[in-house]
């Protein structure tokens, strides 16, 4: 489960009761964030459901830091454009 979140705080914060992710993009179309295991295998991938101002944000209820992570972001591919 997901929840909205906070999109004034970039990256992964810790915060009571579980963590806060913020990531920006101009360019995504949509953002997933991907929950790894210890040995780097993808255990769950969630939604991000808030944008605002080009930052994708989510809340993950439960969640301790030092749990790793990655993110899918996805969008237009157009590497000549950077």
């Amino acid at each position: 489960m997901i929840e909205l979140g906070d999109p004034t705080c970039l990256g992964a914060t810790a915060r009571a009761g579980g963590v806060n992710f913020a990531l920006f993009s101009e360019a995504a179309s949509d953002v997933e964030l991907c929950l790894l295991d210890s040995s780097g295998g993808e255990t769950q991938r969630l939604r991000l459901p808030g944008q605002h101002n080009g930052v994708w944000h989510g809340f993950v209820p439960g969640l301790q830091a030092g749990q790793r992570y990655g993110y899918r972001v996805h969008g237009e591919w157009q590497p000549q454009g950077g």
